[in-house]
């Protein structure tokens, strides 16, 4: 895990929302999130903050044209 990440993770435990989710828990929100608003800025963030890839959230069920419109993220 790199710093930057080490440190994001550090903050969300000290601030009032804590980040407990797993790396499935990030895809199965993402998904969600996705599905529902294709430019949602929530879903990007667990996107860069878990670095997921195409392949598993295609693996979950997003469909090609979001996964496209999400080029410069993942």
């Amino acid at each position: 895990m790199g710093k930057s990440k080490q440190r994001i993770i550090a903050k969300a435990k000290n601030d009032k929302n804590q980040l407990q989710i797993t790396r499935t828990q990030a895809i199965e929100m993402a998904y969600a999130k996705l599905s529902k608003n294709p430019s949602s800025t929530d879903a990007k963030k667990l996107i860069s903050l878990f670095g997921l890839s195409a392949e598993e959230l295609s693996e979950k069920g997003l469909t090609y044209e979001v996964l496209r419109a999400l080029d410069g993220i993942i």
